[in-house]
């Protein structure tokens, strides 16, 4: 926190009296608790607390959060079924958290609370009833040649107050989506990628060794040493034919000659 906002270890010492050498003594990472170094006295852990504007849970290493360690349930008007499920497990609630301070979430709670409470829904029918008053008094008052493109204009006007509101939950919903996906790394799209590369390799195994010795289970058994880190062509030709011989025996390789 200190080299994060650019201050030297006597501007924390001027800022809170606390002398720089146990400053330093403080600052050294050390996973021992026993340590003398990690020892620290209540009064150096509210002054530093103070000073960085942070829980003192915080410095200790007992919670991420930096300022709410211990918030009351009603603050956050959380029904008892929405705390149990936050505390089970079950949720991934650092996604939840993303979720929730994104810039457009307070947006997409709104249109959802719209959707809920049918409040946009009456208006939007009371407009419908108006165009089709539109429309029926011009049908009256009209002769129709042909295709009525003013009238297919006025009718397709009509707005099913269902389909608009959850287009706008979808549409905000979707770009909230996109963003976190843009913004978090995605181990799975590299953890695929080594996946092929590493399918491709044994790909190129196989086939050299084929080519070289023209036995398929020789290749098939270069492939399966690249798989447990063996260097196949470092191993001696007695070990070979040993590993050759067990590999015949082995009932996957039986099943596979029959349904060939």
């Amino acid at each position: 926190m200190r080299k994060d906002r650019g201050l030297t270890l006597i501007d924390v010492e001027n800022g809170i009296g606390i002398p720089k050498s146990t400053l330093q003594r403080l600052e050294v990472d050390n996973p021992d608790l026993n340590a003398p170094e990690t020892r620290v006295g209540y009064q150096d852990i509210v002054a530093l607390a103070k000073f960085y504007d942070v829980s003192a849970d915080y410095l200790c290493g007992l919670t991420e959060n930096l300022t709410h360690r211990n918030v009351e349930i009603d603050k956050l008007r959380l029904s008892d079924e929405a705390v149990a499920e936050l505390v089970s497990g079950k949720l991934n609630t650092r996604l939840l958290s993303d979720l929730i301070t994104h810039p457009e979430f307070a947006g997409l709670l709104a249109a959802l609370e719209v959707y809920i409470d049918d409040t946009i829904a009456p208006k939007i029918e009371i407009t419908n009833k108006v165009l089709d008053m539109a429309i029926n008094r011009t049908k009256k008052k009209s002769k129709t040649i042909g295709q009525d493109e003013y009238l297919a204009a006025l009718t397709e006007g009509s707005v099913d107050p269902d389909d608009y509101i959850r287009f706008r939950l979808t549409r905000r919903f979707d770009k909230i989506a996109r963003s976190l996906y843009e913004t978090t790394n995605n181990p799975q799209e590299e953890s695929g990628e080594l996946l092929l590369k590493m399918f491709g390799d044994q790909i190129d195994k196989y086939e050299e060794t084929k080519e070289k010795t023209g036995s398929s289970e020789e290749a098939k058994l270069a492939v399966l040493a690249d798989q447990i880190g063996v260097d196949y062509k470092k191993i001696p030709d007695a070990e070979k034919q040993s590993l050759l011989s067990m590999f015949a025996r082995s009932k996957f390789v039986q099943l596979f000659k029959k349904r060939k």
